[in-house]
């Protein structure tokens, strides 16, 4: 059996300070009630991913008013990157490199690397298929599989690539490929 999969709580924290950015206090106030314990994590902490994945869709919820979003798990995705860029260890990954082809596959190739600084007990791993696609996987991460392509692809939007898109499968039971082209 898998070890939990485990974030540290600075990330959650990011979506958290996100709601109260967008929304004030009174909707971090509602967060707190609808997730139904403190919402006070330690930036070092560990915490479960799959309390992350709770409380981002909740935030989520509460910054579109509770409207039914389509394909909500890849737009929760794009809101979890818009969030982690804000952190300082996302903002430290994003001054890094240039905003290029090279920079992303320079940092992508990287991700086993710069995931053991955000998660444990999940595994990441990357592949160049050609010049411009590149192959991502995760394996036990407890994110819908959309979450994470979400989170590619907005990425790519920050860092200007146009045409570009992200494709996800599983390939068994909590193990993802995201391909990446552009």
């Amino acid at each position: 059996m898998e070890s939990v999969p485990l974030i540290k709580g600075m990330f959650v924290n990011s979506h958290i300070e996100a709601l109260r950015k967008e929304k004030g206090e009174e909707a971090v106030h509602e967060l707190e009630r609808r997730y139904g314990k403190p919402l006070a994590f330690r930036n070092l902490e560990d915490v479960p991913v799959r309390e992350e994945v709770r409380i981002i869709e909740m935030v989520f919820d509460l910054m579109t008013g509770d409207a039914e979003i389509p394909d909500k798990s890849f737009e929760a995705g794009r809101l979890h990157f818009r969030n982690f860029i804000n952190t300082p260890f996302g903002r430290m990954v994003d001054a890094t490199l240039p905003k290029t082809e090279e920079g992303l596959v320079g940092l992508l190739t990287r991700a086993r690397y710069i995931a053991r600084h955000v998660f444990k007990n999940t595994n990441f791993s990357s592949e160049i298929i050609d010049d411009r696609t590149l192959k991502i996987s995760m394996e036990n991460c407890d994110y819908p599989i959309d979450h994470f392509r979400g989170l590619f692809y907005e990425w790519m939007v920050r860092w200007g690539f146009e045409g570009h898109s992200v494709s996800a499968r599983a390939t068994k039971p909590s193990r993802y490929e995201y391909t990446l082209s552009w």
